[in-house]
């Protein structure tokens, strides 16, 4: 689904019967609860967007406090990522092509990623916050290939310059590479899926949280070869997996107050243990799981969160959340200029200023680039298939 906050919807999906799932408490086979758009599930990735937009300000500004948890968002977006393409991967069953896969991703990924990047970095560059890229720095651009760690004799730095860009290159390869592992093992030893994920999810928290302490710097090379921002994605997309996984496997859904009651309890749990100004990131391990968790149970369309959230709001949000994700920190580094906040005394009246235009640049992306893209891969897909 995601790159960091794209959604990619499955085009349609296997019957409920093949799941095993039924309406909440109601015993009636329901349709596929994955078929389409979510809409919950997009206002809260359009909310942890926006929860990263405003942790970024704080940050670069110290002009108001927000908690450092803020960059959890990142792995909410990777966890949803991973559950909701398992379930595409999982409905194409034998018809699963990992060249076409890689191809869709970076199709999906790469027209938002590179269209906010010609439009900003000559501006950073104009405006010496940044050093001009060489032709090896555009290569890896184009290539989406900030997690791999290549050391070019320039002095341009992808990750001054575009550092939030990582989740884009860890959704692409960590997603080429395991999602194709994932379609061999349904189809040729499906027993060994668990143990697989089990691995995959324990060796990088060992080292993300033993020998780093949190899942922050996300550049930072492990061993000579695995960026830790890879290792981050590879943990969340395979926590997705299996929560994918574990919500097949329920014969019925909750009863619709026992949801309202679970989404709740995750979302109190979620602010209690990461919305704290102390926060020092000892508890960053449980974030997947917990979102997994709460990614679960809107995923069963039902319970007072869900339908709260199920609206026209939820579709906003969910459109501008990839744009948005992508376009905010480029337009934040003009913000932070000492002219600019020489005219713009009141931090707040700074905060309001950057939220509005970082929300139509990111609308204005969404109806101009991101939409017209998806129309046409999904022709083009379309047409392959018939």
């Amino acid at each position: 689904m995601t790159s960091a906050a794209a959604p990619d919807y499955p085009a349609g999906a296997a019957p409920a019967t093949a799941a095993g799932l039924t309406a909440a408490g109601s015993g009636n086979k329901s349709g596929d609860l994955l078929a389409g758009r979510n809409l919950s599930l997009d206002f809260f990735r359009g909310v942890m967007a926006l929860i990263v937009c405003l942790g970024h300000f704080a940050f670069a500004t110290h002009m108001i406090k927000f908690p450092g948890s803020f960059t959890l968002a990142v792995d909410f977006f990777l966890v949803l990522s991973g559950f909701v393409i398992c379930h595409s991967v999982t409905r194409q069953g034998e018809r699963f092509d990992a060249v076409t896969f890689a191809g869709r991703r970076y199709f999906r990924l790469a027209p938002v990623y590179l269209f906010c990047v010609a439009l900003f970095l000559p501006l950073l560059i104009y405006f010496r916050l940044v050093a001009a890229p060489k032709f090896f720095d555009i290569a890896r651009i184009v290539t989406i290939s900030e997690m791999i760690p290549l050391e070019p004799r320039s002095k341009f730095s992808i990750e001054a310059a575009m550092g939030h860009c990582w989740t884009i290159s860890a959704e692409f390869y960590i997603g080429i590479m395991l999602f194709p592992l994932y379609a061999f093992l349904l189809r040729r030893a499906r027993n060994l899926i668990f143990p697989a994920a089990l691995l995959a999810i324990l060796a990088p928290m060992l080292i993300l949280n033993n020998v780093y302490g949190y899942f922050g710097n996300n550049y930072a090379v492990y061993g000579s070869f695995f960026c830790l921002g890879a290792l981050r994605c590879l943990l969340d997309y395979t926590v997705g997996i299996v929560a994918y996984r574990l919500f097949l496997r329920c014969a019925r859904l909750p009863a619709e107050a026992a949801l309202s009651l679970m989404q709740a309890g995750c979302l109190i749990f979620c602010c209690a243990l990461y919305a704290t100004f102390h926060y020092h990131r000892h508890n960053d391990m449980f974030a997947p799981f917990l979102f997994a968790a709460f990614i679960s149970l809107l995923a069963c369309k039902g319970g007072f969160v869900y339908r709260l959230t199920a609206n026209r709001f939820g579709r906003f949000f969910g459109d501008i959340s990839y744009p948005l994700y992508l376009a905010h920190p480029f337009l934040l580094a003009f913000f932070t200029l000492p002219h600019i906040q020489r005219h713009i005394i009141r931090p707040a009246v700074l905060l309001l200023v950057y939220l509005a235009v970082c929300l139509v640049f990111a609308w204005l992306i969404n109806r101009l680039i991101e939409k017209p893209c998806l129309q046409l891969l999904k022709r083009q897909l379309a047409g392959a298939e018939n």
